[in-house]
């Protein structure tokens, strides 16, 4: 049975260094020769919607995941079916089709050959966790920083 609080797992190189080229073309756009005032003024908007977006926890309780961001939570059902699977694969022709692709994290929607469509709340693939269900066609992908303990494959009530 898997409930309470879980910790997002630490970023991955590839989102740290994405960050971090972010944040600093972000403080460097306003110093650009030539560059209009509404090119400065866009990146920090991108930025900060950006982080809005990011992942900095979960809860399982009651049968629901809650995703939390820094000023809000998203909250998604669990059906009964729900499978809990570690994917020791993941990145494995992994696509970002609609989402952010490292910037503070891995949100929105992707596409691997082994899960087909799914939506990320992900700060780090390697501590990759499908949470599938076939009578709701739910396919998420959480990466808790304690994954290589969910080895089970069950019912989250």
């Amino acid at each position: 049975m898997i409930s309470g609080n879980l910790s997002t797992a630490p970023l991955d190189k590839t989102a740290k260094w994405v960050t971090v080229l972010i944040v600093f073309m972000a403080g460097a756009f306003p110093f650009l020769p030539g560059m209009p005032i509404y090119g400065a003024m866009l990146m920090p908007i991108v930025l900060f919607t950006t982080w809005l977006f990011s992942v900095r926890g979960y809860t399982i309780l009651n049968g629901k995941l809650t995703v939390q961001r820094p000023l809000w939570e998203t909250e998604i059902e669990l059906p009964p079916d729900a499978v809990f699977t570690r994917e020791l694969e993941m990145r494995k022709g992994l696509i970002k089709t609609n989402g952010n692709g490292g910037v503070f994290g891995y949100t929105g929607h992707f596409r691997n050959k082994k899960l087909g469509n799914f939506k990320a709340y992900a700060t780090n693939w390697t501590y990759a966790v499908s949470i599938t269900s076939v009578s709701t066609k739910l396919n998420i992908v959480i990466t808790p920083d304690e994954s290589e303990e969910i080895q089970l494959i069950g019912n989250p009530r």
